[in-house]
């Protein structure tokens, strides 16, 4: 099958993560190419639709075919969120690697290259989750998704880590050890 760039772009990340919300599509495509307009993600969906690689989920998602069934994984669909948060200059990168719901390559602007893991903590697990980090074995900076801010005080990690948490429509990034300034 012939595919454009754009199109094998946006089929890697929709492979790794099963879901893409409707409203995430633009800012995904943007990354790689601020000047990308509404009209242009929604060509790509149409196209992508027409030759049967995506399909629309009823939740306001669009999904892989064999997925239709599925629901879509809301801590995924967070970690997007994450990524786009950060406004990266390119983005090199996306997979689902267990135990983490996604870990994302990206370059910024002055060449370096970072590798982030994303891993939402629900609450009450905090000190499994500070071993589980603790004991990883590559050098990735962590952003935490956290549901209530107390939670911070129960993860202890001597690695690069970020706290997330959203403030009405906002995401708001803490760096490990500063939260709760």
């Amino acid at each position: 099958m012939n595919l454009t760039e754009d199109q094998r772009y946006f089929l890697s990340i929709l492979r790794e993560t099963g879901f893409i919300r409707l409203d995430q599509v633009l800012p995904l495509l943007r990354i790689n190419e601020p000047q990308k307009e509404i009209i242009h993600a929604g060509a790509l969906l149409r196209r992508l639709r027409y030759m049967g690689l995506l399909a629309r989920s009823g939740d306001g998602c669009i999904c892989l075919p064999d997925l239709l069934r599925d629901r879509p994984d809301s801590e995924i669909l967070l970690s997007l969120d994450v990524l786009l948060a950060l406004r990266p200059e390119r983005l090199l990168q996306v997979s689902v690697r267990q135990p983490y719901k996604l870990c994302f390559l990206l370059q910024r602007s002055d060449g370096w290259i970072d590798y982030f893991a994303v891993m939402p903590v629900q609450p009450g697990h905090e000190g499994r989750i500070s071993q589980l980090l603790q004991a990883e074995q590559k050098n990735y900076v962590f952003l935490l998704p956290l549901e209530n801010m107390e939670q911070h005080r129960q993860i202890t990690l001597s690695r690069s880590h970020f706290f997330v948490l959203r403030q009405g429509e906002r995401l708001r990034f803490y760096k490990g050890g500063e939260a709760g300034k």
